[in-house]
């Protein structure tokens, strides 16, 4: 389902929430989906009713990271100014650490029984 005229930063595929209203991404590879255009979230909440997307923060913390573990210097920037694009796709293509120890311990069992 393409939006590509529905907002400036448009062009990928939209997710519709069980409400009828569009669930807004973030994109990365050069694309801004951004509410403001900075890069960084701004949580779409109509009337305080809507969901909001979570915040890079928490899904460092979703995933078992240290807090601002992707929080890095990106193209030349210091990490204070990393947009979240980056970051939700550095989260993204990463996995949970506790699974990770979870199946480390586990197949280190295996190995010395």
């Amino acid at each position: 389902m393409n939006h590509s005229g529905s907002h400036a930063n448009a062009g990928g595929q939209v997710a519709v929430c069980i409400t009828g209203d569009i669930t807004h991404t973030l994109k990365v590879d050069g694309f801004d989906g951004s509410e403001d255009g900075t890069g960084r979230v701004q949580p779409i909440t109509p009337g305080g009713s809507g969901v909001r997307r979570l915040l890079p923060l928490e899904c460092e913390r979703l995933q078992g990271m240290p807090d601002d573990y992707t929080l890095i210097p990106w193209r030349g920037k210091p990490a204070s100014e990393c947009p979240d694009g980056p970051r939700y796709k550095a989260i993204g293509n990463s996995k949970a650490v506790t699974v990770v120890r979870w199946i480390g311990i586990r197949i280190l069992r295996r190995l010395e029984a």
